[in-house]
């Protein structure tokens, strides 16, 4: 029987779904930037292929992971750096079938570009109108140091663990069957990061690439307005650094201004969200009585001198979660950080 020749639909067709922070060049390529940035769509018969390259650094690379029929599939190494065709693995006959790709590193590994889908006949993703939720944070956020399945702790490169659509924002997003986006970029903080003092959080927030060059383009607020926003800084800024670059005494001053100077601009392009705070879970005990005070001062600052401030809360995780490498959370502790946060999240996305 001779094979059939698939057709191909551009990255820009109507019919694909993009999440997350992704951006559109003037070829109409597509670049999936953020942590958990997926592409979605549906296609008719039994083979299918993405036509991808990485954009890294040289030298470096991304993961994907795929989910198939609901089914999610192993991370994925993707290590070339020209156009090649890599197959959707489908491990059943069907009239058609489901596909959600999610890049697993963040913006910082570099990105995964997609041009093409090559298939039979791509029609509508099924979508449903969903609350949305937005994650800012480091490491922890970003699902850094979580998965051994591949390569083990110590092994490999720093981002050999990443595994986005597992950490616990991802995990929330899909128990309450809510839209999500993560903002996560591993060692950054709210006034100094994990070995450095520039750029942090608020510094890129508004970069579509999460980067402080005035080169990259700005994000589009407009393209996700979510519900809820919720914020998890501190870990860097509380941290001891690399034990290499010279490190000032924490200066609460500091992170209660420029952490009130972030979220200023997360309710100015959101002025109905909700603010939820959380306390990293592995910022060590012995900050956390000072933690605590100083998001304590960053919701009353910020509730006094926004007008419109839907509300802001602060939420604190039973435990230290850092099981995975690195004195990272581990997947199981993602999920248990998961279970924590469901009927908070929940509560803030009701009407």
């Amino acid at each position: 029987m001779e094979k059939q020749e698939l057709n191909v639909f551009p990255a820009n067709d109507p019919h694909l779904v993009w999440q997350g922070r992704t951006v559109e060049d003037p070829s109409g390529n597509r670049y999936l930037i953020g942590s958990a940035s997926s592409l979605k769509f549906r296609f008719q018969g039994n083979d299918c292929k993405v036509r991808m390259l990485n954009s890294a650094p040289m030298g470096e690379y991304n993961y994907v992971s795929f989910v198939v029929d609901g089914i999610h599939q192993q991370r994925l190494a993707i290590k070339v750096d020209t156009f090649f065709e890599l197959k959707i693995p489908v491990s059943n006959k069907a009239d058609f079938h489901d596909v959600e790709l999610y890049k697993e590193t963040e913006a910082s590994n570099g990105f995964i570009v997609i041009s093409q889908i090559l298939t039979e006949a791509i029609i509508d993703f099924p979508l449903t109108v969903k609350k949305k939720i937005e994650y800012i944070g480091d490491s922890v956020t970003a699902g850094m140091a979580s998965d051994t399945s591949l390569v083990d702790c110590e092994q490999g490169t720093w981002y050999d663990q990443h595994n986005a659509y597992d950490a616990y924002g991802p995990r929330i997003a899909r128990e309450l069957n809510l839209d999500y986006m993560i903002v996560a970029v591993s060692g950054i903080g709210a006034y100094r990061n994990w070995n450095t003092d520039y750029p942090v959080m608020s510094d890129v927030y508004e970069s579509a690439f999460l980067t402080a060059n005035s080169n990259y383009p700005k994000w589009d607020f407009k393209k996700f307005i979510p519900d809820v926003v919720a914020i998890c800084l501190g870990t860097n800024d509380f941290s001891e650094g690399d034990g290499v670059t010279p490190r000032l005494p924490f200066d609460s001053t500091q992170f209660i201004n420029r952490y009130v100077d972030l979220i200023s601009k997360v309710h100015h392009h959101y002025p109905e969200a909700k603010i939820l705070l959380l306390r990293s879970p592995i910022a060590g005990m012995e900050h956390d009585m000072m933690y605590k005070a100083c998001l304590e001062t960053v919701k009353q600052k910020t509730a006094s001198s926004m007008n419109g401030l839907n509300s802001i809360s602060i939420f604190s995780f039973t435990s230290f979660f850092g099981s995975g490498c690195t004195g990272h959370p581990s997947l199981d502790d993602h999920a248990k950080m998961a279970k924590e946060l469901v009927p908070v999240i929940r509560e803030n996305v009701k009407m």
